[in-house]
């Protein structure tokens, strides 16, 4: 892990081709901070550490639905940067709710058998409830978030199907 301020100070020769660009800076601290009214939450960076998906198994009618862990296929862009939104407290509990920043990617999965599983990483509009009121070592915060289309009409596909973009066959 690196820090943003290590970061900072590499040239992009330095950081081209390391997968470093890719990377949330690490977050080192034991303070707390309690934010205050109109408080923003700026440069927030959301790097999956693993990737699980959900899928039946079993045989014979008798199946359930377990999470199996999977390898990502996709190329170093999965990393969610630049997020930013307000907080507020509610019930004595953080509130963040997104507001801008690259907050989706398209990504694929390997499941253990070799199914490839794409999907949209997203946080867009997410609306998350923290379990205190300051952020501290282990605060954690979770909430509901939209999920648009995987195929939106910005996206240009092999037979040229992506009018919204301005191209013209």
């Amino acid at each position: 892990a690196i820090t943003k301020s290590e970061l900072n100070q590499l040239s992009y020769l330095q950081v081209k081709g390391t997968g470093l660009a890719n990377r949330c800076s690490e977050v080192i601290g034991e303070d707390t901070i309690t934010p205050k009214a109109g408080a923003r939450l700026v440069d927030v960076c959301i790097e999956p550490k693993a990737w699980a998906v959900e899928e039946e198994i079993g045989k014979g009618g008798k199946t359930e639905k377990k999470f199996v862990n999977s390898k990502v296929m996709t190329r170093q862009t999965y990393t969610l940067e630049g997020i930013e939104g307000s907080l507020k407290t509610d019930g004595g509990k953080i509130v963040f709710t997104e507001e801008e920043g690259i907050d989706y990617a398209p990504t694929t999965v390997q499941l253990p058998g070799g199914e490839r599983v794409p999907f949209l990483f997203t946080v867009k509009e997410l609306v998350a409830t923290g379990n205190g009121g300051a952020f501290k070592p282990g605060f954690q915060m979770g909430g509901d978030f939209s999920v648009p289309s995987y195929r939106t009409g910005l996206f240009l596909d092999p037979k040229g199907r992506g009018g919204a973009t301005g191209y013209d066959m």
